[in-house]
């Protein structure tokens, strides 16, 4: 941001020195008619020093904008590259936008071995009629219930409101038998903070293996056998006697016996409240000191049987992500189980993806040759607009059409690279003027600017400004932009589509006269 600064700071300075060049030719033409030639030639001298000045900050500042598109174009490649190997972590991955419910599927097509991981396998207007249409054919029955209240429309955009990351084992029933799935939940991030993107994978055979571990320590298992099995997935396991509160703990991790817990105690919640001062990481440390109150704790065990709660744990001075989970033995109401697993390298791996996937989707709304917003991101911000209108909010704002004259000439005569170059000038030009409002290119030679705030305050001086560049640029042969305006007004325009139609006339016009210049 603070380098696209620099960059229009120096373009003014430019374009100011251009005028200032101007302006002093105006006053050498002026002076010599008033007889004193040598003053007017001193100041012509001037005015020509003035332009060279100008000329060279701006073609310096032009090639190094060309350079740093360059840069951008080759590490959006390296993003996506980036972006398809994380991809491989899910079987599909879903992109609900939660401003109209649509939503893209991305996943892997079956039998696909080119590694194209982000492929769209499939899209919607109505994410949540779709998924109660899949759920009732493909979710088993005794998961359908809990499936589809999580994805009731109320219920998943209250979590998306409270920014809370949501996770879910069910099974599908699928053409040989039925399968563990998992999903998660979370909000994207940063310009993409309106979706909401649903990770989903089979976690089949995890799941199998740890229900038998479950059945083995809910059977009574010694802890030799519970060890052996769980070696390879649990850091710590407490057994917690709920009505002494004494506790044995079985660590098979040499990170957790760092964390100078003892192999028995007399009060686990009272030491658990005390060593979490020690040791939890201090965002997480108020949720997790509420849910491990002995009441709550046991309230939610008993409730479904299992608790769990993933956050963030000091060891070595770093936090790291684990997730715990608590569960009652079968037959056994004095006791309960409680296990710490390290999630931390999947969930790093989770939110890099959340991240990349969020940056592929900005690239998607990109025109390519440009740099500024393309057709797709236009017919978003158009369905955004539209319901405001709907909604009778009170808008202010107008349309600039623009079109770029003579490009099948320069195409025709001096070849279609010419002609990119002449595109990307007039946006430029586009930009320049209307530095506050997004710019969208609907097509070769069309582009579209939506003005609001400061912009819309001065959008008169900002055409009559484009108009005069153009002007400009005719006596010297450079880029030629067609453009009209027109306001959006309330009660007469029913859609964006109006106000676009009106300023596309305007533009028209507009293109008639510049053809006689």
């Amino acid at each position: 941001m603070g380098e696209k600064k620099n960059h229009s700071i120096k373009i003014i300075i430019g374009t100011i020195l251009l005028v200032i060049s101007m302006g002093f030719q105006l006053l050498a033409w002026y002076i010599n008619d008033q007889g004193s030639y040598y003053v007017a030639q001193t100041i012509r001298l001037v005015s020509v020093f003035v332009f060279v000045i100008a000329v060279v900050i701006l073609l310096l500042i032009y090639a190094q904008m060309s350079k740093e598109r360059a840069a951008q174009r080759k590490e959006n490649i390296t993003i996506y590259g980036i972006a398809k190997s994380l991809s491989f972590d899910y079987d599909s991955v879903y992109y609900l936008n939660t401003d109209d419910d649509s939503y893209l599927e991305y996943g892997r097509k079956e039998g696909d071995k080119t590694g194209e991981a982000l492929t769209i396998l499939s899209a919607g207007d109505d994410f949540f009629a779709d998924t109660v249409v899949n759920a009732e054919k493909m979710v088993y029955e005794p998961d359908r219930k809990k499936f589809l209240a999580l994805f009731e429309k109320e219920n998943l955009y209250t979590l998306f409101n409270e920014k809370r990351a949501v996770e879910l084992d069910y099974r599908l029933v699928l053409d040989d038998g039925i399968y563990y799935y998992h999903l998660k939940v979370t909000q994207g991030s940063g310009p993409e903070d309106k979706y909401i993107v649903i990770g989903v994978r089979n976690n089949d055979k995890q799941k199998r293996e740890e229900d038998k571990v479950k059945a083995a320590v809910e059977e009574g298992v010694t802890y030799g056998k519970i060890a052996q099995a769980l070696a390879s997935r649990y850091e710590v396991l407490y057994y917690v006697n709920t009505n002494t509160n004494e506790y044995e703990e079985y660590s098979s991790s040499k990170e957790y016996s760092r964390l100078d817990k003892g192999n028995h105690g007399q009060d686990f919640f009272e030491d658990c409240q005390k060593n979490m001062v020690r040791d939890i990481y201090s965002e997480d440390y108020k949720t997790l000191a509420a849910a491990m109150e002995k009441n709550t704790l046991l309230a939610s065990v008993e409730e479904k049987r299992t608790f769990s709660i993933v956050y963030r744990l000091i060891i070595d001075g770093k936090p790291e992500y684990v997730n715990l989970r608590a569960v009652r033995p079968r037959d056994d109401n004095e006791h309960i189980i409680i296990g710490v697993i390290n999630i931390n390298e999947s969930m790093q791996k989770e939110e890099e993806y959340k991240e990349r996937i969020d940056m592929v989707m900005n690239m998607a709304n990109r025109d390519v040759l440009t740099g500024v917003k393309n057709k797709n991101a236009y017919s978003i911000m158009e369905k955004e607009i539209n319901e405001q209108i709907k909604n009778e909010e009170n808008l202010k704002f107008a349309v600039a059409m623009c079109d770029v004259n003579n490009l099948k000439i320069i195409n025709d005569t001096k070849g279609h690279t010419a002609g990119d170059e002449y595109i990307r000038e007039a946006c430029m030009m586009i930009c320049r003027v209307f530095k506050h409002s997004p710019v969208y290119r609907i097509g070769g030679d069309e582009f579209v600017v939506i003005l609001k705030g400061e912009d819309f305050d001065h959008r008169r001086i900002l055409l009559e400004q484009l108009k005069i560049e153009v002007e400009m640029n005719i006596e010297d042969g450079k880029v030629i932009v067609a453009c009209g305006m027109a306001d959006f007004m309330s009660g007469e325009d029913k859609s964006l589509s109006d106000v676009f139609e009106k300023a596309d006339n305007e533009m028209y016009n507009n293109k008639k006269l510049l053809k006689y210049k």
